[in-house]
């Protein structure tokens, strides 16, 4: 893990006598930030985008541009530098930056490791600690606690984490990480949870009991980047028996690595995940594309194994060398850390947080949908839609906020199913606070929807299969005006049946049927060598099913769902 190198000095003292401050000029502040990024960052507008004008005319309550004073005109805080990895966190980061962390300031010293509570973030969208550990570690290992508790002044739980409640990485109850600084040779970290203030002020206890250490092991491999067959490797050491690694060079110089492990005893899986680490001369080669966990093929049989995405000239060169990284049990620290009473206090983000009613009805091909809120507070903006139709949500391969003409990234929170006004699918989506934009009451904010996906789910028309044997047939059918080719072939007594289509705006069928009277008999999907490029949705549509046991030598087969990518259908919205 790389240390962050930059340094953030300390603007302001802690937080507390308003008075004992004295505040920059923030106006040329922003005007000189602005200015910078508008020449480095101009965003451009899509021809084909269609900006709706629903909501005209209206503004912020006056208590926005109290909020917007309280923003900028908070010192920030003394504490922050780069010891802390925001990489997952800018919402936090920024809300850090703008004056809304609280200093706490507290720690425990036992059996010669010193646990710290150094800040704290609370609004309405949760509650974030940032905490450091010093072990008196050389080298980094990982360590876990054996139970992390946080509850309120009368000693009712807010969040109780043990080794599997941690390892599940339950958001309700809450989770903590920590990363090894490599200069002060601290593990420095975050507890998050979803629990926040109930009012402006809250007392809370926090403690920790145990603590166990997991030493890296790291083995040299003598992978050969070149050979297409499975490469396997004995580790008999820390649970794992076998490490199986497969190389696949796909298209537009893209290659992927590929990596399954057998244990004996798989207790250190989720606290050290197995990985292999690339190399060119020490120094570690980044993944260009996505790594993911879960079952793939190797060597032609299905594997819970990783998968990661790198350039082909990055992965395949005949210099690299590689390393297998895994965990072992090592040494356990007795003893509790109490950090004792604290307060948190967000009453300053209350004052910079708006909830508006939007209530803004938007019409796609899968329906319609209402932007019921904008929600914005110190570490987020949330937009809550509700879909009309059950089990639909927004139709568009990416949801993100336009401020002041800045695209703001977020992603989606899950929310129930039922119980709303329409009985449809609610959704929310979070968009973190960026350091580097200004609210205020006059601000553009617009939803930018991109690259319409239109589903449909249990297509009628089904696709006659006739002269099954051993040998490949192929049959071109029409499926809402795309080619689609239908591959099938019996093997071992198993029926598989592939699809693709040249078009790529047609997403391929994942999953397909036979009717057995009123059943359905769906197919178990593989994913095979060919498939090098099945991270990249956007750019695969070719899938395969095996029935097995299958008698006979004709059937139909029925479509479950597939998509159309409409990639030139945008749609942009004005909320304010």
């Amino acid at each position: 893990m790389k240390k962050r190198t930059n340094e953030i000095k300390n603007l302001s003292q802690q937080l507390g006598d308003d008075g004992n401050h004295s505040y920059p000029d923030f106006d040329a502040m922003w005007m000189r930030i602005e200015a910078a990024i508008n020449a480095q960052d101009k965003q451009k507008t899509s021809a084909s985008s269609r900006t709706v004008p629903l909501f005209r005319g209206r503004r912020l309550a006056a208590v926005l541009s109290a909020a917007v004073f309280v923003l900028l005109a908070t010192p920030v805080l003394a504490y922050i530098s780069g010891k802390w990895d925001f990489n997952s966190l800018q919402g936090v980061e920024s809300a850090i930056q703008h004056g809304f962390g609280q200093p706490i300031n507290k720690k425990v010293t036992n059996s010669g490791v010193t646990f710290a509570i150094d800040t704290a973030v609370s609004d309405d969208n949760g509650t974030t600690l940032l905490y450091s550990l010093n072990t008196g570690d050389k080298q980094e290992r990982k360590w876990t606690f054996d139970q992390f508790d946080f509850k309120d002044e009368k000693g009712n739980s807010i969040a109780s984490l043990d080794l599997v409640q941690k390892m599940n990485m339950n958001w309700d109850k809450g989770y903590y990480w920590h990363n090894w600084d490599e200069e002060s040779r601290t593990y420095n970290g975050f507890f998050e949870t979803s629990w926040t203030v109930p009012g402006k002020e809250e007392n809370v206890q926090l403690s920790a009991r145990g603590l166990q250490a997991y030493d890296y092991v790291r083995v040299p491999i003598d992978l050969n980047p070149h050979k297409a067959e499975v490469q396997t490797f004995p580790i008999h050491d820390g649970g794992i028996e076998e490490l199986k690694v497969q190389f696949m060079e796909g298209g537009q110089g893209q290659a992927t690595l590929k990596y399954s492990v057998s244990y004996t005893d798989d207790s250190n899986f989720n606290i050290v995940g197995p990985q292999i680490v690339v190399k060119k001369g020490g120094e570690m080669v980044i993944r260009s594309g996505d790594k993911t966990t879960r079952t793939i093929e190797i060597g032609g049989h299905p594997e819970w194994g990783v998968q990661e995405g790198y350039s082909s000239d990055e992965l395949l060169q005949g210099d690299n060398s590689f390393e297998f990284v895994y965990g072992v049990k090592g040494s356990h620290i007795e003893g509790e850390w109490n950090i004792g009473m604290f307060t948190l206090n967000k009453e300053k983000a209350i004052k910079a947080s708006v909830t508006r009613e939007l209530n803004i009805p938007i019409h796609t091909a899968q329906g319609d949908s209402i932007l019921r809120k904008l929600i914005i507070r110190p570490t987020a903006i949330k937009l809550e839609v509700e879909n009309k139709r059950e089990f639909h949500e927004i139709p568009y391969r990416t949801v993100s906020l336009l401020v002041n003409g800045r695209k703001l990234e977020g992603w989606e929170m899950p929310l129930e199913y039922a119980n709303t006004p329409l009985h449809g699918y609610r959704q929310a989506f979070t968009f973190p606070a960026r350091h580097d934009l200004r609210l205020t009451a006059d601000t553009p904010v617009e939803l930018l929807l991109e690259r319409e996906i239109e589903k449909i789910r249990y297509y009628k028309k089904p696709i006659k299969l006739t002269a099954i044997t051993d040998e490949k047939k192929e049959t071109i059918v029409n499926v809402e005006g795309y080619p689609v080719k239908v591959t099938y072939y019996t093997k071992n007594g198993d029926l598989y049946v592939e699809n693709e289509s040249e078009n790529l705006k047609f997403s391929g069928v994942t999953q397909t049927y036979m009717k057995q009277g009123d059943e359905r008999i769906f197919g178990k999907v593989l994913f095979y060598q060919w498939e090098e490029n099945w991270l990249d949705w956007e750019n695969s549509n070719k899938y395969v099913n095996v029935y097995r046991g299958f008698k006979g030598n004709e059937t139909e087969i029925y479509l479950f769902e597939f998509y159309i990518r409409h990639w030139d259908r945008d749609l942009k919205i004005k909320l304010q």
